[in-house]
């Protein structure tokens, strides 16, 4: 709880600030540009990173896009990768889907910097991005 006397205190010291940069202008200018920059530059910042990395990505007809997958318990993977020629039997037999947009992961070796590393990257099909709606 704030009494009175720490409530006027505040006042008294929001008075001296506003007093001391009424006197110096070039301060107060300075303050200014330096608080005006630090905010614009964080709403850009948390703007770009909400719109990267915190909001969902957006697919077009994502009500219509179907996800397959085939599992495999003999070797204990519930989400084994298709080879492409089981890609390409998918295709030529499944006639209820428009278009396939095929994606998996697999470990590639990046060497270069300093000491090899073992990174996951993306590989798509090439209709991958006309079936999930990149324009």
């Amino acid at each position: 709880m704030i009494s009175r006397g720490q409530n006027m205190s505040f006042v008294r010291d929001l008075r001296v600030a506003a007093y001391s940069l009424i006197r110096t202008p070039g301060l107060a200018t300075a303050v200014v540009l330096t608080l005006s920059l630090g905010i614009g530059a964080n709403a850009a910042i948390f703007t770009l990173v909400r719109g990267v990395l915190l909001k969902p990505l957006v697919n077009r007809d994502e009500d219509r896009l179907i996800y397959i997958r085939q599992s495999a318990p003999g070797i204990g993977d519930e989400n084994a990768t298709f080879s492409v020629p089981e890609i390409q039997d998918l295709r030529a037999s499944v006639k209820t889907v428009s278009a396939f947009g095929d994606f998996s992961t697999m470990d590639f070796t990046m060497i270069g910097l300093g000491q090899p590393r073992s990174i996951r990257g993306g590989v798509v099909g090439g209709t991958y991005f006309d079936v999930m709606g990149d324009d």
